[in-house]
């Protein structure tokens, strides 16, 4: 079966899809149980890129991958002589989990030995080889789709990641996004979404009606903001808007975040938060605003598993992602 899991940057898709192919793996089947293959495409080229493939590693460390470094050519793996080819022939179908889709386009577009202006085909061909070799696919692709307008060159890479996220998305038996850690499934059924504690949480994009909804919805009468609160009010207020701007301001106050979200949890459970979407468009040059969308992203990821409940604001639409009726 082929999955796709996509989400912004800190998402929790990479987790997610961890954790999806895994299960799937256990999962026999009566088959032969062949290799777990961890196909990574991110190219190392400095400690940024070297901490984050660590980070990566240590998540699967315990799961039993076995990492196959890739950064062109995916279908040469599937082809005569490839890890996933020979597995294929022993009768021991691998499962597969391909990250990512964004950081593969990148290379093949602008590396020397990469497809060029052939990227979308040479990479679709390479899933479909790779779909036909395996026993389960899962493809993490990243949301870059989500701000202003780029340069050019930009533009270009965008629209050959998107064709591309939309022939696999047709090819594929489920299609997940993940939200804050939280699957929505837009295809298929992947997965059952987890169980909270207290807390609300609402996100989307900047300016899509959160603070109305959340006062319409959930009677929010009082806020502090997260632009401009100081730090521990957070843990005797009634709701927080811009929460990442919180995290924001701690960040650049060197202030701990690591435990942020746990200590909320436990000090303010019934909060209901309110936080802007930051980590889908394209990845920022500024190192520090790299940093602090990966964080906001994890945090968010950790209060969207405790939360009671979790609501997605679009045009002043709520839609719910996690928790029932209220």
């Amino acid at each position: 079966m082929l999955h796709l899991v996509t989400g912004g940057s800190g998402s929790g898709k990479s987790a997610f899809a961890e954790d999806l192919i895994w299960r799937l793996h256990s999962e026999n089947d009566g088959q032969a149980s062949g290799p777990l293959l961890y196909i990574a495409t991110m190219m190392p080229y400095g400690e940024e890129t070297e901490k984050k493939i660590r980070r990566h590693r240590l998540m699967r460390r315990e799961k039993g991958f076995e990492t196959i470094e890739c950064y062109t050519g995916i279908h040469a793996l599937a082809g005569e002589g490839g890890p996933v080819y020979e597995a294929a022939i022993r009768g021991a179908r691998p499962c597969i989990l391909l990250e990512c889709m964004s950081n593969l386009t990148a290379n093949e577009m602008y590396s020397p030995d990469g497809a060029g202006g052939r990227t979308a085909e040479e990479v679709v061909r390479g899933i479909e080889l790779l779909h036909t070799m395996c026993r389960n696919l899962v493809v993490v692709s990243n949301d870059v789709f989500r701000e202003g307008e780029p340069s050019c060159e930009m533009q270009i890479y965008r629209e050959t990641l998107a064709r591309i996220n939309a022939r696999i998305a047709r090819m594929a038996d489920s299609v997940t996004e993940v939200v804050c850690g939280i699957p929505a499934e837009i295809k298929g059924n992947t997965y059952g979404k987890g169980t909270g504690v207290h807390m609300i949480l609402v996100t989307g994009g900047a300016c899509q009606g959160k603070t109305v909804y959340a006062e319409r919805t959930y009677g929010v009468k009082s806020w502090i903001d997260g632009g401009s609160c100081a730090f521990d009010e957070i843990y005797a207020c009634t709701a927080i808007r811009h929460f990442e701007l919180l995290v924001r301001r701690m960040t650049e106050a060197g202030a701990c975040t690591s435990d942020l979200a746990g200590e909320l949890a436990a000090r303010n459970p019934d909060v209901v938060i309110t936080v802007d979407e930051i980590g889908c468009g394209l990845v920022p040059v500024d190192a520090f605003e790299r940093a602090y969308r990966e964080q906001a992203g994890r945090i968010c990821t950790e209060l969207a598993q405790i939360a009671e409940r979790v609501d997605r604001v679009v045009c002043g639409i709520g839609m719910t992602i996690k928790g029932g009726e209220r």
